[in-house]
């Protein structure tokens, strides 16, 4: 086998890629990316590969495109106009050039889809000529001096479909010079009068099994169709022809009007009567000439014609009750009452499956089917107006991927679907531009997880008018799911990790944290931060870097190591860290994981205790963890198999020295990270994610002493699981100081979620992710948070001494979008809350 190799000068852009990007503006960098756009279609051409698609997008190109590569059978070159509400894409020749505005010469297997070319211009719009295998659909053809579309010499299977054509002066269509298996289908045709000779619509000549389908003639007193010469196995099926304007009947249009009469709608001489086939037609007798020549004998009506000829026995002679707001635009239509409907051959020979403007085939209820179907004779499909209505929800697979439904009720049975539609995204962009396509499903992946919208703007017509017939939008809100990750250090300000030096965060000081990949890209990251040798009281807020919000996710005073967890918005890679403190203090964060279109989705159940070594929960005995020690805790019983992480609360209590507890992967190397840090005899809270492997999760002590430890599971991540996450930015949702209302001595107050992200939209929190924080106290106790309209659990999301101001994350499910704190302290205390997220339960 030999290789292809790309043409000298293309680049890895346009080698590699399924699509070359066109539009109107480049540079001296084109090379066919979407970055990197060509601004002329030819040089596109030069470059395409079999089985690329150049995408030009709408502009006016004044260009004569030649078209010189190939495709290969099953893989052609197909130029595409990006089509949809306003101006398509318009190739036209400089006058100055005798060029055609499309050439396509000596090549084969390509495809030109959705352009308007020609524009009135003095040259022929389109030319193929030696070419095979070539299809030149869905669009317009214009011209006013040359004839429009010419199909010549060695050309082979030439198809042109779904074309608006307009001629004057010459024909629209000529296929002539030995052209064989020409296909002319669908197309609307306006053939203008010249004021010099008579040239048909359409002239045929040498151009053997030249085949014209489905098509609708329209001319102002010229003939509509001539065939001549050696062009045996012509065929003329399903077509309207009327020889006179629809709003002319009878007459041409000045000057040196010809008589009406002499306006035949079809001719056909010599040898291309031979083995031709004509059928199924609908010929206007306005003219009030005859409507067949047929080897030099006319016919008046298809009885006398079939009779004579034998062909033409279901052809009709009646007015076809034409219509058009603007022929050179649209193309014909046919009214309700036209004899055109339900009447032609359904299986003639080149029957497409839609129409001119991408409709199917419709059954009008009132109106028999003749032909052995319900198809249409002409290029336009009746239909009626239609109800349309728009879908929109989640997709499968991942928690960003969405799917888009159009749906078009047109009362009608119709072999397929109906109508056009341009789907979009906005408010929530995704890396999927528009997409045009007939009514159906599209996919979106979007960015982020919060209110995700789509519109459609829907056309009967293809959207040949500028104007689409009806426009429709829906939103969802999108959760995201978690991916957790090994323990990993992003940021530790002692010794340089994440940021240049090893300079503490000064007095006030904020600090932009970049993100590594994976993390950078993701919707939120959860961060394990601590802060280490502050200088003097204070507290740090962790958030996206658009403007530092009323909240706080770690409370320290001078000289104490203290950790909790964070999740954070990213944005553009980053997050950034405020200290709240008149001194200095380092800062250390550890990954746990992050939120994005793949991952697992959460649930959380009532929590429950899974470890306490003080009681032998998880544990065979009540010996405290010694130094260095291990632990793992089994929660398979209460997770189902293929459980990614869990969300823990940890608590320490009783240790006898200073240390840090490290939550792992079981069986991996402990990672140099910790997730909990404690003093001796101190009791201490933080939330840890931990990844499971096979139902377990590891716990080592990193410290000289012994210590207890106690782990209550309040939500988990894998199969079965539904609820997804929608990151906030860090938000006040309680604070009893301001309100004057104390939490009392064993009395709860109730927390609602704060659901504005929602903007409205349907959304059902089932769980929040806030940083609670206790301050003022008066005695030691401790915080349970649990789902407001459940019984309180035995476990503690938060411990504290009197004086003592402690902050932890919490997971916790809602009841009624809110939960209960309670403080089981001997003397009241105040609670803040500050909102990082909920998860979303599927509508």
């Amino acid at each position: 086998m030999t290789a292809v190799l790309p043409p000298s000068g293309v680049s890895a852009a346009a080698e590699l890629s399924a699509t070359i990007h066109v539009r109107p503006r480049c540079d001296e960098t084109a090379d066919g990316s979407v970055r990197y756009p060509f601004c002329s279609i030819t040089e596109a051409t030069k470059v395409a590969q079999p089985g690329q698609t150049i995408e030009v997008q709408p502009a006016d190109y004044v260009e004569s495109v030649v078209v010189t590569s190939s495709g290969q059978p099953g893989r052609p070159i197909t130029i595409k106009a990006v089509r949809g509400p306003g101006r398509p894409a318009t190739v036209r020749a400089d006058q100055k050039q005798d060029a055609p505005a499309f050439l396509l010469s000596g090549v084969h297997d390509v495809v030109v889809d959705g352009f308007q070319i020609g524009l009135n211009g003095s040259n022929s719009a389109l030319v193929i000529e030696n070419s095979s295998d070539v299809t030149v659909t869905n669009g317009w053809l214009l011209t006013s001096a040359r004839v429009t579309a010419q199909i010549k010499g060695d050309s082979h299977r030439v198809t042109v479909s779904e074309m608006v054509t307009r001629g004057f002066h010459q024909s629209t269509f000529e296929v002539s010079g030995g052209a064989t298996d020409t296909l002319l289908t669908g197309n609307s045709v306006y053939q203008e009068r010249p004021s010099n000779g008579n040239q048909p619509a359409i002239r045929v000549v040498d151009a053997p099994r030249t085949t014209i389908t489905n098509n609708t003639i329209v001319t102002d007193c010229v003939v509509g169709v001539t065939v001549a010469g050696s062009s045996a196995g012509f065929g003329l099926h399903n077509s309207i022809v009327r020889t006179n304007l629809p709003n002319s009947p009878g007459s041409c249009s000045p000057p040196q009007a010809p008589p009406s009469a002499d306006a035949i709608p079809v001719m056909v001489d010599g040898p291309a009567t031979h083995d031709s086939e004509l059928d199924y037609n609908l010929l206007d007798p306005v003219h009030g000439g005859p409507l067949y020549w047929w080897a030099g004998t006319t016919y008046s009506d298809p009885a006398a014609f079939a009779t004579a000829t034998g062909r033409g026995a279901h052809d009709i002679a009646a007015d076809p009750k034409l219509g058009s707001n603007d022929p050179g635009v649209s193309g014909w239509s046919v009214k309700e009452d036209s004899p055109a409907i339900d009447s032609a051959r359904a299986d003639a020979p080149g029957v497409l499956g839609r129409d001119l403007r991408g409709n199917p085939h419709a059954d009008k209820p009132d109106t028999p089917n003749t032909g052995g179907g319900y198809v249409d004779r002409g290029s336009a499909e009746l239909l009626p107006k239609p109800e349309v209505s728009l879908g929109f929800g989640r997709a499968g697979g991942g928690s960003l991927e969405t799917i888009a439904t159009a749906t078009a009720n047109y009362g009608w049975s119709t072999d397929g679907p109906a109508g056009t539609a341009l789907f979009y995204s906005f408010n929530n962009p995704s890396d999927q531009p528009a997409v045009l396509t007939h009514t159906g499903s599209v996919r979106f992946t979007f960015h982020r997880a919060g209110v995700a919208c789509v519109s459609i703007q829907f056309s009967t017509d293809g959207f040949r008018t500028p104007l689409p017939a009806q426009e429709l939008s829906q939103c969802i809100v999108l959760g995201s799911s978690f991916t957790p990750s090994t323990p990993q250090r992003v940021l530790d300000t002692r010794s340089g990790i994440g940021v240049p030096g090893n300079t503490p965060i000064g007095p006030n000081g904020d600090l932009d944290l970049k993100l590594p990949a994976p993390f950078a890209a993701a919707n939120a990251v959860v961060l394990n931060v601590t802060v280490t040798q502050p200088t003097a009281h204070g507290y740090l807020t962790v958030y996206p870097p658009v403007g530092e919000p009323e909240s706080s996710n770690i409370n320290f005073v001078a000289g104490h190591t203290i950790a909790n967890l964070v999740t954070v918005p990213v944005i553009d890679g980053q997050v950034r860290l405020s200290s709240s403190s008149s001194g200095t203090v380092h800062v250390v964060a550890d990954v746990a994981g992050y939120y994005g279109n793949t991952g697992a989705a959460m649930r959380a159940p009532a929590p429950a205790r899974v470890l306490d070594t003080r009681s032998a929960v998880g544990v065979p005995g009540t010996t405290p963890i010694g130094a260095q020690g291990r632990v793992t805790v089994d929660v398979s019983s209460r997770v189902p198999a293929g459980t990614t992480a869990v969300a823990l609360n940890l608590t320490v209590t009783k240790p006898s020295q200073s240390g840090h507890i490290t939550a792992f992967p079981p069986g991996a190397a402990v990672p140099t990270a910790s997730n909990l840090n404690f003093v001796a005899a101190r009791t201490v809270n933080n939330m840890v994610i931990a990844p499971v492997v096979d139902g377990k999760v590891a716990l080592a002590h990193g410290g000289s002493g012994t210590v207890h430890l106690i782990a209550d599971l309040t939500a988990w991540f894998g199969p079965g699981a539904t609820d997804t996450y929608l990151p906030t930015s860090p938000t006040r949702i309680l604070n009893t100081r301001m309100t004057g209302t104390p939490v009392g001595p064993g009395q709860t107050v109730r927390v609602s979620v704060n659901a504005w992200e929602c903007f409205d939209r349907p959304c059902s929190p089932s769980a929040i992710v806030a940083n609670v924080t206790v301050t003022n106290t008066k005695s030691a106790g401790y915080l349970t948070v649990y789902p407001y309209g459940q019984s309180r659990p035995t476990a503690s999301a938060i411990n504290f001494t009197a004086g003592q101001t402690v902050a932890n994350l919490v997971t916790v499910g809602l009841g009624s979008d809110s939960f209960l704190v309670y403080n089981s302290s001997a003397a009241p205390v105040d609670v803040l809350v500050d909102q990082a997220g909920f998860y979303l339960s599927p509508a």
